[in-house]
């Protein structure tokens, strides 16, 4: 139902320069998620599925935080370029080869495949200083987001955050260990 929800929100949105999604806190996105894991980008392919454009990331995973362990994950989303034609939606996170993330993923739809939460939000893209220090940052281009509740709490900042204090947050605030299987 939920997934069902989604897609009719992103179809919709397709047409749009902002998609209006639900604010997550970095409690939220790690609670919620299914799994968080840290992943390089490692393929791209942009693909048409009855009709629609999709594009296929593979990632290597580097490090499971919350979830089942595996050595790879797939990402479908939809939007991407194919035979000139361009689409895109809001706030959807897109992928480069070779960049590294924090995930925080949904559990499988339907057809087998988790999304990143609350769109960009559920996705921290890892940069690299010069003396090698792993940074997190969050980017919600094209997101509009809205409280649900009228009071929420200060969130504090996380962009620039050096990324092992980062994930020892989320996995305080996940409460879950990683599955070995």
């Amino acid at each position: 139902m939920v997934y069902q929800a989604l897609t009719l929100i992103l179809l919709a949105a397709a047409h749009l320069h902002a998609t209006t999604v639900e604010r997550f806190s970095l409690s939220q996105l790690s609670a919620q998620a299914h799994r968080i894991i840290v992943a390089t980008c490692t393929g791209r392919q942009t693909e048409s599925l009855d009709g629609q454009i999709f594009t296929r990331y593979t990632f290597s995973v580097d490090e499971t935080v919350k979830g089942n362990a595996q050595p790879h994950i797939e990402l479908y989303l939809p939007g991407g370029t194919l035979e000139g034609v361009q689409s895109r939606i809001a706030g959807m996170p897109e992928f480069i080869l070779q960049s590294e993330h924090v995930l925080f993923l949904t559990e499988q739809n339907h057809v087998g495949f988790a999304w990143p939460i609350g769109l960009g939000q559920g996705t921290f893209r890892i940069e690299r200083t010069a003396d090698n220090t792993a940074r997190v940052y969050q980017r919600l281009d094209g997101l509009t987001l809205y409280e649900q509740t009228a009071k929420a709490a200060p969130t504090p900042s996380i962009q620039g955050s050096e990324l092992h204090t980062f994930l020892q947050t989320v996995r305080t605030l996940a409460g879950d260990e990683p599955d070995a299987r």
